[in-house]
């Protein structure tokens, strides 16, 4: 059974990450990582307790890689159509003779 503080952590992570909230996303595992050193200390080297703990943390460190790999290619879809929806709009509103084609300039 998964100790409680860790599935707390979990929960929070989760939370963040339905919000897309991915700021504090390494210091979130880096206290997943911590907690659960702590309780690998405690438990004798041949206790399944460690085994189950250790796919906890892997299985949720997955989770957290695919919605972070998720959102950025939501990202990047969106970026990608931008020139598109510019394009279209200048051709469809606008007179084609003496306007120049909208620039995007995106800091990241």
């Amino acid at each position: 059974m998964i100790p409680e503080p860790l599935r707390a952590i979990e929960s929070d992570l989760r939370k963040a990450g339905a919000r897309r909230q991915y700021n504090g996303l390494a210091a979130r595992l880096e206290e997943i990582r911590r907690v659960a050193d702590e309780y690998f200390a405690e438990l004798p080297d041949g206790d399944p307790l460690r085994l189950e703990i250790a796919h906890w943390v892997l299985d949720t460190i997955e989770w957290a890689r695919l919605m972070v790999t998720t959102q950025r290619q939501g990202l990047s879809n969106e970026l990608a159509r931008l020139p598109g929806i510019a394009t279209y709009t200048v051709g469809r509103y606008q007179d084609h003779i003496g306007h120049r084609l909208p620039t995007v300039c995106i800091d990241l």
